[in-house]
């Protein structure tokens, strides 16, 4: 009798819970909005049913957001759950095209706080789905408002929009636990899991690193500690999906290890940890492309996220924070980049601050996402990189050119070679005069017939090479439209082509101006990671049989995303696909050639031995520079002139790290002599890192320029081949403005560069000349 009391009153509890709140949205009493004018239109549509009934039809024709609510208020409070459900069909785009639903919630004071929070959506053209959202109520929210949102061109049905309360989550006790510290002999972590932020003391700076939680998105709801451990977990309140965080001191070093697990699937990315709180003079390290320097008080750096998984992003897996007055700081290395992004965005107080943030693998967080804190209290830039080049050599990705010529030694003829696109001509009679001017060691990209091959091949210092590309496939059916491009892998088309969705959709690559140019341009799609070193090899087997190149460039390989496959016959994580764009690198040097890539991304230097465009910082180039390469700019970008070729916020960090793995080149639409106002700046730029000069151009342009082009190389090029076996140990800033700059390699060259307008007295008692440089063994 008891025990079937005690169930009828958990049964009761249970109801309770679970029927709360119950509201069906009145399909169509709603309002409609679109950020485009006159964009959308709102109707009941009784022929395409749902369950026999009659529907609400949203069509939108804009290329940007739309909603639709009808401003509901429903009071909530902290701690409950909600449930939204909603019946949709939608059709639309996959990659421009999305529908999704979602609350704004509000203060008491009517303030909103987010406006599309626990957002859970559709993409592309979808049959009818019962689309749930599930999230709990943060501090502070007391109503909510339903609606559907959207974003793009689409038609989209409604049908049966609900909003329940199915739960409660006290989580009184976590949020009133107590900080927990934990500390060695250089650093001292005090954990809040109230809050889950922790902060650290430098014991040899006394800076106590601090975080601030600019959102609440997280909430706790238990804590452990030990010696050099402290645990606790989280909940997503957006998705309540539950994380466990443990924070790992080492014992004898200033490094703490930041795990984050949790099991399910997930809607969107987290960030977590919050950003360290910055201050007035510090400085974040951003290892973009070669590399840049913000200072947190720089107001407009024209990009928010960096991926970890592709050379237009981060390109080694870390950022950076140090204070310029001192040069103490830390360094933050993901361990696990595959998914990995970081955010760079201005906390309240307008200072630019950095995060970590997890993407899912295949919409699931499926395992542990890792991120390592180095704290120094001296050593800059420097100190950043020279703990990172530790971590490349841990796991295997630091492979000097020692090692490399070893098993090519063609590969000492890269080193120190001016990279030289131009197809127009007789290519060995132009290397021949360029050789003669004392431009004399060259790679030449511009391919040729085989008798031009033979011909180059039989040249001093002279390395043979040709572009090449494995990733766009263009639909035979468009080859009337577009022509056919002999470096298309059409074979593939359409099995083994990259699905962004288990719908069939398809990723979406370069894309082609047709023939009738007053039509739009035609997109080519990607092929499947994994199916690409069949056709690799058998292109590259058979064309070595008749021109005998020594080296080959492999376009997009490291520049584009490590992309997931939703193709049922050859899924594939991130993580397969940087494995397979790795094996494709690999092949190159199988085949007995020297290997290069486009951008760059340090998962390849084992298989690379030169970046196209690791030089040229991504966001900051011309426009369309990968399509108007040959055109020369007399006038120099904004962009170009504030970052690109801004010595103030320009670093060596891959010299830094990989200078005598890897041979970093500028990109082909943004090369030495693209802008001539700054050609003799990029020339100084390549002096001071140790990296040699890219030309491209046509046979007029070279002839109108060519003693431009070899005073250029004798700047830009010495240095190269000098170090080109050398680690860079250390990268100085002279003076105060940073236009003088000095790096320092391994076998004693020493490098000075001076890119401001006026004389500069070295310490040993010289002057170094406005737009000048030296260099001294």
């Amino acid at each position: 009798m008891k025990r079937n009391s005690l169930l009828s009153c958990i049964l009761l509890i249970l109801f309770c819970t679970f029927t709360v709140l119950a509201e069906e949205w009145k399909m169509g009493d709603g309002k409609v909005w679109s950020r485009a004018d006159k964009a959308i239109t709102l109707s009941r549509d009784a022929e395409t049913k749902h369950e026999g009934r009659e529907t609400v039809k949203l069509v939108h024709t804009g290329p940007d957001d739309w909603a639709y609510t009808d401003y509901k208020r429903i009071e909530v409070k902290p701690g409950d759950i909600i449930e939204l459900s909603a019946w949709i069909k939608h059709e639309g785009p996959t990659n421009s095209s999305n529908t999704g639903i979602s609350v704004t919630s509000k203060t008491k004071s009517n303030d909103v706080v987010a406006w599309t929070y626990g957002n859970k959506e559709l993409r592309g053209s979808v049959p009818w789905t019962l689309l749930k959202t599930k999230f709990m109520i943060p501090e502070g929210v007391v109503v909510i408002e339903p609606r559907l949102t959207g974003h793009g061109p689409s038609t989209t049905w409604l049908d049966g929009f609900t909003t329940a309360k199915v739960g409660f989550r006290d989580v009184s006790a976590a949020k009133n636990a107590a900080p927990v510290s934990v500390e060695n002999k250089f650093l001292e972590l005090t954990v809040k899991p109230s809050e889950g932020t922790f902060s650290v003391t430098d014991k040899r700076t006394g800076r106590i690193w601090t975080q601030v939680l600019e959102s609440q998105k997280f909430v706790p709801v238990l804590s452990s500690n030990a010696a050099t451990k402290t645990s606790f977990a989280l909940i997503d309140m957006e998705t309540l999906l539950e994380y466990d965080v443990a924070l790992t001191l080492e014992k004898d070093k200033p490094e703490i290890l930041v795990t984050v697990n949790g099991q399910g699937p997930m809607s969107g990315s987290i960030s977590f940890p919050a950003p360290f709180t910055s201050k007035n003079g510090d400085r974040l390290i951003i290892p973009m492309n070669e590399g840049i320097s913000y200072p947190v008080e720089e107001k407009d750096i024209k990009v928010s996220k960096l991926i970890a998984y592709g050379g237009h992003g981060l390109c080694m897996a870390f950022w950076g924070q140090i204070e310029d007055a001192n040069g103490s700081g830390m360094v933050a290395i993901l361990e696990t980049g595959d998914d990995g992004a970081i955010n760079i965005v201005p906390n309240k107080e307008g200072l630019l601050q950095v995060n970590a943030s997890w993407e899912p693998s295949m919409k699931e967080f499926r395992y542990p996402r890792k991120l390592r804190y180095a704290f120094f209290d001296k050593g800059g830039h420097v100190a950043v990189c020279k703990r990172y080049r530790q971590r490349a050599k841990e796991i295997g990705l630091l492979v000097p050119f020692t090692e490399k010529v070893k098993k090519n030694p063609n590969i000492d003829k890269l080193l120190g070679a001016a990279n030289i696109w131009c197809w127009e001509g007789n290519k060995a009679e132009l290397v021949k005069e360029m050789q003669s001017l004392g431009m004399d060691r060259i790679l030449w990209s511009g391919g040729g017939k085989a008798e031009e091959l033979v011909e180059l091949n039989k040249l001093p210092n002279v390395l043979t090479s040709r572009y090449d590309i494995y990733q766009d496939i263009m639909d035979p059916a468009r080859f009337e439209e577009v022509g056919k491009h002999p470096d298309w892998t059409t074979e593939a088309w359409p099995h083994d082509i990259n699905w962004i969705s288990s719908d069939g959709t398809w990723r979406k690559g370069w894309e082609v101006t047709p023939k009738d140019k007053t039509k739009p341009r035609i997109p080519c799609a990607v092929i499947c990671d994994s199916k690409a070193v069949p056709y690799a090899r058998q292109r590259i087997a058979k064309e070595l049989e008749t021109k005998p190149y020594a080296c080959r460039f492999i376009d997009t390989t490291v520049a584009a995303p490590w992309f997931e496959c939703y193709h049922p016959d050859h899924p594939m994580t991130r993580s397969d696909s940087r494995k397979y764009k790795m094996e494709l690198l690999k092949l190159i040097g199988d085949l007995g050639l020297v290997c290069g890539s486009e951008t760059g991304h340090d998962a390849s230097v084992p298989f690379c031995e030169y970046y196209e465009g690791m030089l040229s910082l991504g966001p900051y180039r011309v426009a369309d520079s990968g399509r108007d390469m040959i055109r020369i700019w007399d006038e120099v970008p904004p962009q170009v002139e504030r970052f690109q070729v801004n010595e103030k916020l320009r670093l060596p960090l891959w010299e830094l790290v990989y200078h005598d793995c890897v041979v970093a080149q500028w990109y082909w639409g943004d090369y030495n002599n693209k802008l001539p106002k700054v050609w003799r700046k990029r020339d100084l730029f390549n002096a001071l890192y140790g990296t040699p000069p890219m030309y491209l151009f046509t046979r007029k342009n070279w002839t109108e320029n060519k003693e431009k082009f070899a005073e250029s190389y004798k700047t830009a090029e010495p240095v190269s081949r000098a170090t080109a076996y050398a680690e860079m140990v250390d990268h100085e800033i002279l003076s105060p403005d940073r236009s003088v700059q000095r790096s320092t390699f391994s076998n004693g060259v020493v490098v000075t560069v001076n890119f401001g307008e006026n004389p500069f007295k070295l310490s040993d008692g010289t002057t170094l000349n406005g737009n000048d440089w030296t260099m001294k063994k």
